[in-house]
């Protein structure tokens, strides 16, 4: 039977699971506590959720999850850290690695998909979720700035003409194909 707090876990690692686009799994054997709660406090400012984890739980959840392939990668200290930009998270944990080789990144897990440590290196090239979101927003928006510089470099009041003007031949057309339609009918 298992005890409680081993239950209480495994319903984080869960948790964790289901709340993240991306989860790296860490090894931060040689850390020391003041490297460590620098780690943890970066990632918090960055919206990334960190949890040291037994090998065994993660394992327990990655079979629930029909993860293949995770096994190689829960050997040794674990620590998980998840969120939903897998860019800015690689490129965060990287950047710390510089200044502290002590922590190792094992490998992921993105989607359903376990990935390397290479895998995770890789993911720190692609843009990140804001810079998608800005690239998609200008994509949208660039039309319709074109659309108000041509509405505003042209005489508004011929504007507003053209539009009168398409609307009264749209009711035209429409009374004239209802006019013969009824002598059609008749």
């Amino acid at each position: 039977m298992p005890n409680e707090a081993n239950v209480q876990q495994v319903g984080q690692i869960r948790e964790l699971f289901e709340s993240s686009d991306v989860i790296f799994l860490t090894d931060f054997q040689g850390l020391t506590v003041a490297e460590v709660n620098e780690l943890r406090q970066r990632l918090r400012d960055a919206n990334i959720q960190y949890k040291v984890c037994k090998n065994t739980l993660i394992n327990v959840v990655a079979k629930e999850r029909e993860l293949e392939g995770i096994a190689p990668y829960l050997k040794g200290n674990t620590a998980l850290a998840g969120c939903d930009d897998p860019a800015a998270s690689s490129k965060l944990l990287y950047d710390f690695i510089e200044d502290h080789e002590n922590l190792k990144v094992k490998g992921g897990i993105l989607g359903s998909t376990v990935i390397d440590a290479d895998g995770v290196k890789a993911l720190q090239d692609m843009p990140s979720k804001d810079q998608l979101i800005a690239k998609t927003i200008g994509g949208i928006g660039a039309p319709l700035y074109g659309l108000v510089n041509v509405l505003n470099t042209g005489s508004p009041i011929q504007g507003f003409v053209n539009v009168l003007n398409n609307t009264i031949s749209q009711v035209t057309s429409v009374l004239t194909q209802v006019a013969e339609q009824k002598k059609a009918a008749e």
